[in-house]
Parts: C-alpha cells; sequence; structure tokens
C-alpha cells in the first residue's frame, strides 16, 4: 500500500455490516444517515460520500 494513508480498520460482521472507524467519521464529517458509496478501483474498493458525487 505504498502511498496510502491507513485511517482505521473495521472487521465485517455476521449481518455483513462494519463500523466506519470514528477517525474517518471525524475527518470527513460523516453522519448517521448519510449514503456512501463503494467505489471499485482496479483492485481495490474505496468509500465515497454519495453527496460528493454530481
Amino acid at each position: 500500500m505504498t502511498g496510502k494513508n491507513v485511517l482505521g480498520m473495521s472487521t465485517i460482521t455476521y449481518k455483513f455490516q462494519i463500523t466506519i472507524p470514528k477517525k474517518v467519521r471525524e475527518k470527513y464529517n460523516l453522519e448517521e444517515g448519510d449514503s456512501i458509496m463503494f467505489v471499485e478501483d482496479g483492485n481495490s474498493v474505496y468509500l465515497k460520500k454519495s453527496t460528493e458525487m454530481s
């Protein structure tokens, strides 16, 4: 992961849910009820706040 900044980690629950780490929620102003997208980029997946997409 050269050149990447890891902000936290989560474990997938038995219901396939994850918790977004506090550091990430605060840095990107994520709040309850916000929508996020899972975006594929080659062999990686990243999260993007849906309201940022036009």
